[in-house]
């Protein structure tokens, strides 16, 4: 039996490749998506710009948790640190593939 939900959302650990002297290092984090239509999908990121990637993570993007500063300390999620966030290509990247890889699996069940 398929559900419906009227805003369904989701919560999937996202791997971060962060780049550093001589490669990467791997550092993950919670985050909370929600599921949006795919016309919405397609009007958000159909300027194909980092500009339109961070307009569609404004939405898909529920919350983050698993964030701490340079100390080790937790840092909260909010909208001054979310622009931060989403301003990193290799963090924005990564959200989108999480993303699209949570909807691709859903299409492949469904």
């Amino acid at each position: 039996m398929f559900k419906i939900v009227e805003n369904p959302e989701f919560t999937h650990t996202v791997a971060i490749h962060v780049p550093v002297d001589g490669g990467h290092t791997r550092e993950t984090m919670e985050v909370r998506f929600r599921a949006l239509a795919t016309s919405r999908t397609v009007e958000l990121l159909a300027a194909d710009t980092a500009q339109a990637e961070v307009e569609f993570l404004n939405e898909a993007v529920v919350s983050v948790t698993d964030l701490v500063d340079g100390e080790g300390n937790t840092v909260p999620w909010n909208a001054g640190l979310r622009d931060r966030v989403f301003d990193l290509p290799y963090v924005r990247s990564a959200l989108l593939r999480a993303y699209g890889a949570a909807m691709a699996k859903a299409r492949a069940g469904n």
